[in-house]
């Protein structure tokens, strides 16, 4: 039977399960049927909302691509979200097994709504996982994003990152590949004011949006050294912003539906939050980047 097991505090010291307000029903109607909230896969001259399934569809079977782990015995996702890819991993991609983390007891138990006796959504923190085996390869989709609170000194941040894949590496086999993707900043301009009260609003919206420290590339670089080496980093802030676009789609095309299940200031709330994220994207403010590392 797929699982669901006792939760954790976040870093930020607050319980993380979603909002009442952002219920399933609410999050598939924004994200779609594979319920994804993270950058998508479009091909040329795809419409965003009418294709969103297929763009995010196609990045997952990309990381699982990426990862080598078609075929798995073991494999974990880091931040599993409602499930989708722990369970493409068993039933496209024959993963025997395969293990999602999350914050969210809501997601959980949506994770345990595909009765898939292959996959466990556990309720449990990254650095509380204990393994019952090595993994065969791991995935962390905007999960980095949570790991540090905002606000974090730069040697706590330091730390803390380090202690991440030193933990997670701890939990993967010699040679297995980990594929994450991160929200990164740039380093900021001096006229960044504007956008830097943006993003603090963004924090302050919380879900799905990002909450804690939202990490510089050296920062995650830095971290994995001496636990994994980095094959390939890839910007795809665009593909981000495409998805964030998607979603503005949707949520305009179902709003009247969209207001009687969450309200009117939530709705409005995930419109600003959405536009912000996307532009923040698109100016190049923030980056969306894809790392694949092999654990050492």
């Amino acid at each position: 039977m797929t699982t669901v097991t006792g939760g954790s505090p976040v870093p930020g010291g607050h319980t993380a399960e979603h909002p009442p307000e952002a219920g399933d029903a609410f999050c598939r109607l924004l994200l779609g049927e594979t319920m994804v909230s993270s950058g998508g896969y479009w091909e040329d001259g795809e419409e965003l909302a009418g294709t969103l399934d297929e763009a995010q569809e196609r990045k997952l079977d990309r990381f699982v691509e990426l990862a080598g782990a078609g075929g798995a015995r073991r494999v974990l996702d880091l931040g599993c979200g409602w499930g989708t890819l722990l369970n493409r991993l068993t039933v496209v991609h024959g993963v025997e097994h395969a293990v999602g983390l999350t914050h969210s007891p809501l997601q959980a138990r949506f994770a345990a709504g595909f009765g898939n006796p292959r996959i466990s959504a556990r309720v449990e923190d990254w650095q509380d996982h204990v393994p019952d085996g090595p993994y065969d390869a791991a995935f962390g989709i905007n999960t980095l994003e949570q790991v540090v609170p905002a606000g974090a000194a730069r040697d706590e941040r330091a730390a803390r990152y380090r202690a991440f894949f030193t933990t997670v590496g701890a939990a993967l086999r010699p040679g297995a590949r980990l594929v994450l993707h991160i929200l990164t900043a740039q380093v900021p301009r001096a006229d960044d004011r504007g956008p830097a009260a943006d993003l603090a609003f963004l924090r302050r919206a919380g879900h799905p949006f990002p909450t804690g420290h939202i990490p510089r590339l050296h920062e995650v670089v830095q971290g994995a050294d001496g636990s994994f080496d980095v094959l390939d980093v890839v910007d795809e802030y665009a593909s981000y912003a495409r998805a964030c676009r998607a979603w503005l789609q949707r949520l305009a095309r179902c709003r009247d539906v969209a207001v009687v299940l969450a309200g009117e200031d939530v709705v409005a709330r995930y419109e600003r939050g959405l536009g912000i994220l996307a532009c923040a994207l698109e100016d190049r403010i923030l980056c969306n980047v894809r790392v694949t590392a092999v654990r050492r």
